[in-house]
């Protein structure tokens, strides 16, 4: 199997893209998280669209961009950059950067009911 390197870049790069807007937007006093988060989990789950991601593979993808958002957030917000927040968000970027490569990787899913 060959990789979609245009398909896993593209993923890759809108993923890290909103949780970079949404680290961005939860920083501060009184962050608006709710629509942001609805708004990040909207996008991510929606990414491994074409592929044979299931619905739990969608679910674990979202809530793992809502981590690192979170994490994220934590690290710009504190003064003195805790190093445990930028490890974990570190952590959590790559495992869903080689997710969403291995995803791509799979190829599309099968079309069901047509014959060849």
């Amino acid at each position: 199997m060959s990789i979609s390197v245009p398909g896993a870049l593209a993923r890759n790069s809108l993923a890290l893209a909103a949780e970079f807007a949404a680290a961005l937007l939860m920083r501060g006093f009184q962050p608006h998280w709710l629509p942001v988060m609805l708004g990040l989990v909207a996008l991510v789950s929606g990414l491994p669209h074409g592929t044979e991601a299931g619905f739990v593979h969608r679910v674990v993808l979202a809530l793992g961009a809502v981590a690192i958002a979170l994490c994220a957030a934590r690290a710009l917000d504190e003064a003195d950059p805790a190093l445990l927040w930028q490890v974990l968000t570190g952590v959590l970027a790559l495992t869903q950067t080689v997710s969403l490569t291995r995803l791509s990787r799979r190829g599309p899913a099968p079309v069901r009911g047509r014959r060849t």
